[in-house]
């Protein structure tokens, strides 16, 4: 795959930042993040925005991943890989009959709410989202998306390379078993679930060359990079 080849192109033999002891977030803008101790943020309700995603790491000084970052990281993508094609997840027919249902409010994830519920963290063989996109007049998946556990902060076993996100709503929604967007709350109230501005950090996987990488937070695709989906074979 291209992706592993320019992924391990970039091995560097400078060492990457030590760990950093508490937690950097940045505004998520789609460029190069502006790492800032999370104290620093208001993260409170977006009032006139609607919405605000931010992009968590303990790796704020970190450029270049190590070598064992880089392994990590294609070691899970090739457990996620053989998991999708066990599962035969690249049919979308196959995936909605295994109770992957479209996410409230979104054209993208698809949820499983036996995987979200299951305790689990970062386990490739039980995503907690499957992404499709339309290419080539059907459901083309394109990676995966896993939670973090509820109040949590989603572990980066691939050091800087494993960037989480998290978004804050001007609106509160209801998260199904505190992590999975269900619907908009009523004040306070939600008829299956609990009422929040804020959702569970979570952390992308990707089976093509995105180009922000493969954990990129980025949804918006270009009608080019959608075309490639009709490449990726499991």
């Amino acid at each position: 795959m291209r992706l592993f080849a320019a992924l391990f192109a970039v091995v560097s033999l400078v060492p990457a930042a030590a760990v950093a002891d508490q937690l950097y977030l940045s505004e998520f803008t789609a460029i190069i993040p502006d790492w800032h101790p999370e104290t620093e943020f208001d993260l409170s309700p977006p009032e006139g925005r609607g919405m605000v995603i931010y992009e968590v790491t303990r790796f704020p000084d970190s450029i270049e991943p190590r070598p064992e970052h880089l392994r990590a990281a294609g070691e899970f993508w090739e457990r996620a890989r053989a998991a999708i094609k066990a599962r035969g997840w690249d049919d979308f027919d196959r995936a909605v009959a295994d109770g992957f249902e479209l996410m409230f409010g979104d054209d993208n994830h698809y949820a499983s709410r036996e995987h979200v519920a299951d305790g689990r963290v970062l386990d490739p063989e039980r995503p907690e989202f499957l992404i499709y996109y339309d290419a080539g007049g059907s459901k083309r998946l394109a990676g995966l998306m896993f939670l973090a556990g509820v109040g949590e902060n989603g572990p980066q076993f691939a050091g800087p390379l494993s960037v989480w996100h998290f978004h804050i709503w001007e609106r509160k929604l209801c998260l199904w078993n505190d992590l999975l967007v269900d619907g908009m709350a009523e004040g306070d109230e939600c008829p299956d679930g609990v009422a929040a501005y804020r959702s569970p950090e979570m952390l992308h996987l990707w089976f093509f060359d995105h180009p922000q990488g493969m954990f990129a937070t980025g949804m918006d695709l270009e009608p080019f990079q959608i075309k490639r989906l009709e490449e990726v074979e499991f």
